[in-house]
This record gives C-alpha cells, structure tokens and sequence, in this order.
C-alpha cells in the first residue's frame, strides 16, 4: 500500500519532514491534556497552530521546513491534538451550594506558581533526548471494580450486566509508568491502598526488568508526576523512598511536578485514556480478565507490561520531623519552585 497519502499520492508534511514532525510532537505532548471523560483517546491542547510554527522556528527549524498555518492547523488535527475553548470554572461558592459539599474544590483552579510550572516542565521537555536521561511519566487510575458490571461501552458478545455494583469488594488499582522516549508503558495493578509505598514499589519494579546493559547508560531518571497527596513534593514517605531508591541504584532522581488540578496533561494520563477505551464494554469478572485485557491494548505499537502486586500497605505512613530533616538533607529543591523541582543525588 507505501505511506499515507492524499488521493494526489503527494506526500503530506509530516512524512516530508520527519525531523520536524517529531520536534512538533513533543512540543505538542507538553501542552497537552488527556480527554477527561476518557471516550475519546484525543489529546486536548493548549497549543496554538500559530504558537506551534513560532516555537519550531526558535528551535531553529527554516521557513522551507515548515508547513503555512492552515496546514499546521491540520496537522496538529491529523496527530491527534485538537485545540479545545478554554471556559470559565464554576465559582467555588456556587459548586459548593449546587453540591452540597463545602470543601468543593473547582477543577480547574489556578495557583500563582501555575504558569512557572508548566514553563519549568516545558524546559525540561524539550531538552535533546538523551541515552543518559530516561524520561518517566507516573501516576495511578481510580480503581477497577471486578464483577458483572457495564463499563459503558459496546460488546458483540454477551450485553447483560448487573444494574448496579452490589457493593462490590474487589477492587484494583492501577499504578502506570509510561516511558516518554521508548513508547514502553507499564501498569501494576494493586489489589491494596493507592499509598507512596505502592507508588514506590511499582517504580523499582520497573527499573528491575530493564535490561542490565540498559541500567548502566543511564544517569538520570526523570519522572513527571501530579501533585497528588500520596507522592507530592512534600510527602514525606514518598520522598523518604525516593531517597532510598536513588541510593539503591546509584542514578539520580529528578522529580517534576504538575500543579494542582492539571494532572490530565500528566503523559500518562493518554495511556489511561487509550486503556479505558480500549477495556469499555467489556465485563471484568475477574483479576485475570482485567489483566488480560490490559495486555492486549497497544501505546505506541507496544502491549504494555502487566503486573499483578498482592501486597497489603499500610496507610497514613508519615516520618516525624526529626527524620524528614534527614530526608530533606538529601533534596535539591528549585529555589523558585521548592514543592514543584527536586533532585535527588546518590
């Protein structure tokens, strides 16, 4: 059939420059966010056509390269990456009286720092790629429910499911790494609490399964996270075994946040995206069902590596100050974003 092509067999620009093409993604993933409803696998993005052949331009790239902008528009279209209309977020009094729940918080919220930040994880992204910096991106998915249950989407084999989950008991929760570079996702699910132990564990697990040859090119692991209770830049376990972890393996831990209310432009937030998709429709009666269907979905051509963790963590496990001071000794903060930049040396 050869590439994809228009009905003139001339080729589109993407595959005429493949360089900037790529250049293009990456500025694209970084300005993105994944559908938060999860039907659609679309990446919503904050990134202007306009804004796009500015920034290729600065990295750069030559007029002759780069496509005009009603091209752009389409190409940005045709990747996946639709300019969603920013709207106004609810007044927090109002979604409070409306709900009924006066701690409410409005999902889009906006802190000072919020602009710094995504300009510190810009910097960072679009730094050269480099066998020596692995680019991670790490988060968990609310919890599966395992039963006779709907999922909302549409099945050619049997469509009755129960009406409602019964007070459903099994559960697990999926804890996702997605490697930026390589396209390689892994998924752990935890049949126990969402804690920084879990989160902790599935990191090492997927450092021990590289391969040997691969570890050593590596000096550095960066790891994109939210600002979640469980692995923000002030939990103190959390930090406690990253500490423990970049001495462990003898690589340094870089860990860059996302503010508050804006994990949907977490990478892995479009793997979620892709799996929930994928899995909708189908009746997860079981663990081996559920993990079944996990490793068949695709991120970037590949299947993703699927693990099952048994262990029971413990909640609510916090250092007292005496030995965060310790831990804290250890931690490279960003003067300008201390909770948002942190580098961890062996």
């Amino acid at each position: 059939m050869g590439s994809q092509t228009g009905f003139s067999g001339a080729k589109r620009w993407e595959e005429k420059q493949p360089l900037v093409a790529d250049a293009l993604v990456k500025l694209a993933e970084s300005h993105s966010q994944q559908d938060p409803t999860f039907t659609t696998t679309i990446a919503y993005t904050r990134l202007t056509a306009a804004e796009a052949l500015k920034q290729l331009a600065q990295q750069g790239f030559g007029l002759e390269q780069l496509p005009s902008l009603s091209t752009m528009t389409e190409v940005l279209n045709r990747m996946g990456y639709r300019l969603r209309k920013v709207v106004k977020a609810k007044p927090k009094k109002a979604e409070s009286v409306r709900s009924g729940n006066p701690t409410m918080q409005p999902t889009q919220a906006k802190i000072a720092e919020t602009d710094d930040i995504f300009n510190n994880i810009i910097s960072h992204q679009e730094q050269p790629k480099s066998t020596k910096i692995r680019r991670l991106s790490i988060d968990c998915k609310a919890k599966v429910n395992i039963g006779n249950l709907s999922r909302g989407g549409k099945t050619r084999g049997d469509n009755q499911a129960d009406d409602h989950d019964m007070g459903c008991k099994e559960k697990y929760t999926p804890c996702g790494i997605v490697d930026e570079d390589m396209g390689a996702l892994q998924i752990s699910f935890g049949s126990s609490y969402k804690t920084s132990d879990f989160i902790a564990d599935t990191l090492e697990e997927w450092w021990n399964i590289l391969p040997l040859e691969e570890q050593k090119t590596i000096e550095q692991i960066q790891i994109k996270v939210d600002n979640g209770p469980k692995s923000s830049g002030v939990r103190t376990q959390f930090l406690k075994r990253m500490v423990g972890f970049s001495d462990k393996i003898g690589k340094s831990i870089h860990l860059i946040y996302y503010p508050p209310y804006h994990n949907k432009y977490n990478p892995i937030e479009r793997c979620w995206g892709v799996l929930e998709k994928h899995w909708n429709g189908a009746k997860l009666t079981s663990a081996s069902v559920m993990l079944a269907w996990a490793a068949s979905m695709t991120w970037k051509g590949l299947h993703p590596i699927i693990k099952l963790n048994s262990t029971i963590y413990q909640k609510g496990i916090s250092l007292n100050k005496s030995a965060m001071k310790e831990v804290e000794k250890r931690l490279e903060r960003n003067p300008l974003l201390p909770k948002w930049d942190v580098l961890i040396r062996p």
